[in-house]
């Protein structure tokens, strides 16, 4: 009788301890903070002088000028800094193990995922490494859409907040969208460009034939034999019902329509990523509204050369691509820019901006415009009330050399990057120089709002 009763003292006191440790984990998500007195670049909206922006329970509760901060909320003050919203990289390798060295005799030619270089079932939610991902805070990134450079089809990709200790925790899109790379692979099928447009199409036609297998049998099992279970074929019938998103990453103008005329073909969702040589297609391209993810990766690793035509095109294309956001831009083509597994996502952004982007595009594609591409701009991209509480506090001109983060807010909590000295060059080329970016135009500002400490 006295073990029973030892026994459920000890079960009462576990679920008590579990229960207080729940209830504190609740407050501390739950913490309320007003950012006063800062600049606010809302993106979807007008730019605000001497603001506040409140932020609760993870997610915008208020902003503008004005607004009293609530009572029970941490005040901040953001004097002197710009406040913007969290920046979203929407195609990259965040969190991901380092990549193999290509061969060098074909620049486009890749192992796969793992060696499996055709794995559209596969998820890329399990290579992520949370602590990995997390330092991208450290220049600004909140949100992140992660896919393994190398591969054919390397499987489908997740889109993480960067909050939180295990990737699980971060998804927001889990799976995000099925990707198909325009790229070759080493000494096997599909070795040619062509071969992997083939290879995708007999994939969709296989698939296709597939699910028309499974619903003949689940609508009358008996006397049919059961259809196998493919989990590769298994993986493109969302893509096929136009419930997820097929992301190809085609850098060439040739390639851009060969995704076209797939996703014509199929009548799937479809987003280009890469997109370097878009502004060759850009009247089709603005005509039937493709979602661009435009890698800012300008002079990605290449083949060695020596010399002469080659290095001449090279030195082309790589003057095209950086020029090529800006060219978009001009045509009024709505579009995100994305690192493409560039080393430095913003360096290659300040390079568009050089190069002709202005800079309030630059912001745009890099949040608003890059939640549009990936479907999520009614949760980020934005400041504004009902949104996820993704905020960056910058010290100078976002994108610009010498703006840092000084607070990042993530899921509504506080994340302070640590000082770092100033970033080196882009490694891409030298930058010429330009004279210091004037600031977004700020409105008179508004009335103190009168904080109370």
């Amino acid at each position: 009788m006295r073990t029973s009763t030892v026994r459920g003292t000890l079960a009462l006191a576990v679920l008590l301890s579990f229960f207080l440790a729940s209830a504190s984990r609740g407050a501390r998500g739950s913490e309320a903070y007003a950012l006063v007195g800062g600049r606010v670049i809302t993106v979807s909206g007008s730019v605000l002088g001497n603001a506040t922006v409140v932020l609760r329970d993870g997610l915008i509760e208020a902003v503008g000028s004005g607004i009293r901060p609530p009572a029970d909320a941490r005040v901040v003050d953001v004097a002197g800094l710009t406040l913007t919203p969290g920046i979203i990289d929407g195609f990259g390798g965040i969190g991901l193990p380092a990549t193999p060295a290509r061969p060098s005799g074909d620049a486009s030619a890749a192992p796969g995922p793992v060696g499996r270089p055709l794995a559209p079932q596969a998820f890329v939610l399990d290579r992520v490494r949370a602590a990995d991902a997390l330092k991208a805070r450290d220049n600004g990134v909140t949100t992140a859409l992660v896919v393994p450079r190398e591969g054919v089809l390397p499987g489908r990709s997740v889109l993480l907040n960067l909050s939180g200790d295990h990737p699980e925790g971060m998804a927001i899109l889990q799976p995000a969208a099925l990707h198909l790379h325009m790229a070759t692979v080493a000494a096997k099928y599909p070795g040619s460009l062509m071969g992997t447009v083939a290879y995708a199409r007999q994939a969709l036609l296989d698939a296709a034939h597939y699910r028309e297998s499974w619903a003949a049998y689940e609508k009358a099992p008996r006397g049919r034999k059961r259809p196998r279970y493919d989990s590769s074929l298994a993986a493109w019938q969302d893509v096929l019902a136009g419930r997820q998103l097929l992301v190809v990453t085609a850098n060439r103008e040739n390639d851009i329509r060969r995704a076209l005329a797939l996703a014509d073909e199929f009548k799937l969702k479809l987003a280009i990523a890469g997109a370097m040589q878009a502004q060759a297609v850009a009247d089709i391209v603005k005509a039937r509204r493709v979602p661009l993810l435009v890698s800012v990766n300008f002079d990605p690793p290449r083949p060695m050369t020596f010399g002469g035509e080659e290095e001449d095109k090279e030195r082309r294309d790589i003057e095209e691509a950086e020029k090529n956001p800006a060219a978009l831009h001009r045509a009024g083509i709505a579009f995100a820019l994305v690192s493409g597994h560039a080393p430095d996502f913003l360096a290659g952004v300040r390079k568009a901006i050089e190069r002709g982007l202005p800079r309030e595009a630059a912001l745009r594609s890099v949040t608003l415009s890059a939640a549009e591409a990936l479907g999520v701009s009614d949760r980020l991209g934005s400041l504004e009330t009902g949104k996820i509480a993704n905020v960056v506090a910058w010290s100078g001109e976002p994108l610009t050399k010498d703006a840092r983060p000084k607070m990042v807010f993530v899921d509504g909590e506080l994340f302070e990057p640590d000082e770092k000295p100033s970033p080196a060059p882009s490694p891409v080329s030298s930058p010429s120089p330009s004279p210091s970016p004037a600031p977004l135009p700020i409105p008179s500002p508004g009335p103190s709002p009168g904080v109370r400490r």
